[in-house]
């Protein structure tokens, strides 16, 4: 029978035995610090269009209400 590892109160925790048991870090998708992935270029551009054509739709709408 294998032997059954020391769990908490979750059961979903991994208890880390040995010397370097505080220097076990998380793997890499558990880290909530994992920056997000730059967007790509096109991406960047796509997001640029579609902030001006809001600022031109508010600036008409503004217009509209101002006059």
């Amino acid at each position: 029978m294998p032997e059954q590892h020391e769990t908490d109160d979750r059961h979903d925790s991994i208890v880390v035995e040995g010397d370097d048991a505080d220097h076990v870090l998380p793997p890499p998708e558990l880290d909530p610090f994992t920056p997000e992935p730059m967007p790509s270029e096109q991406a960047r551009n796509v997001m640029w269009v579609a902030i001006a054509i809001v600022v031109v739709i508010a600036l008409v709408v503004l217009y509209t209400i101002v006059r």
